[in-house]
Parts: C-alpha cells; structure tokens; sequence
C-alpha cells in the first residue's frame, strides 16, 4: 500500500508583512459564525471531493476534520474565515487559534471548485495568517498532503518553511 507523503509549512508571524487582500468587487472576508457552521462543514467537503490529488484520501481524515471544525465553532472567537461573493459563501479558511497547537489549520483555504484558479486560496491564506496573527499565534503552522494545490501552490508563499512531516495532521491514516 502507497502511503501519503506530507508536509508540514510554517511561518514566523513575527516577520509577516502581509496586508489584507484586495477583492474583486461583490467579494467580501468575513468572520463565520455558528450560523455559518453547516455551510463551511459542506464546502470543505465539496472543494476536497473535486481536488484529484485528494482521491482516495480525504476520507481517511474527514472525519476528524469535521470534528475539528465542530470544536472549533465551539470554543473559539474565530473559527473560520469566510470568503463570500455576495450571499453565497465560496471559500472558506477553519483555523485553530490555540497558540500551541500541533497545526492551525484545520481545512486549509477551501474554495469552491467553480471559483478556482482566482487568487482566492492565496486571499485565504493572508486573511488566515493575519487572524491568527491577531490571536497571538507566533508560528503559524499547516500540514498538507504533497502533491495537491495547497501544497504546490498556497502555502508556499509568504516566506513559509516547508518540512517533511511523518505522517498527516491527525497521525498515522493508513
């Protein structure tokens, strides 16, 4: 059996320069709040389900990521960060603002398969950094399947040290 290859991406928020993003008009970032919460679990799993590199997978680690989400929408100011195109939510960003976490990111910049390949992961990305930044999270920290467009192409940016990590972000998947 093949097993999945990941990587662990951090960054110093110390040394974040970033400024928020700017968007496309009808394009907004905002908080999510619980109200928000069936949306972003179903968005997560739509934008995992239409990336190729997650066949097969993502239903090795679903489940805790869904758990995840759920304890973030319950336990911290701000659980995700929703980026929405008039009403409609079309990316979203579930973070974990615990300072010492293992990882602060529990989905990684999810958009929608129809609106990718717009800038809008990276968008995520700064707006995620910057939140967690404000939460007093000194280093930032994701891990990702290698391979997919997190990896080759979101987290690489904004002066990320990227590591081989052992195993994905809840332990051993096989």
């Amino acid at each position: 059996m093949i097993r999945d290859s990941w990587t662990l991406f951090s960054w110093n928020l110390s040394q974040l320069d970033a400024q928020p993003p700017i968007l496309p008009p009808g394009h907004m970032l905002k908080s999510a709040t619980r109200e928000h919460e069936q949306e972003i679990h179903e968005l997560v799993d739509r934008a995992f389900k239409f990336e190729q590199q997650w066949s097969g997978s993502f239903s090795k680690i679903s489940i805790p990521v869904h758990e995840r989400i759920q304890q973030a929408f319950r336990s911290q100011t701000h659980p995700a960060i929703a980026l929405m195109h008039g009403s409609r939510i079309i990316a979203a960003s579930c973070l974990c603002t615990e300072p010492d976490a293992a990882f602060h990111f529990i989905s990684g910049p999810c958009v929608l398969p129809e609106y990718r390949s717009r800038g809008l992961g990276t968008t995520l990305l700064i707006e995620s950094l910057i939140t967690l930044k404000a939460s007093e999270v000194h280093v930032a920290r994701a891990i990702s399947k290698d391979g997919t467009i997190a990896s080759k192409f979101i987290y690489r940016k904004l002066a990320s040290v990227a590591e081989p990590h052992p195993q994905g972000p809840f332990g051993d998947t096989e």
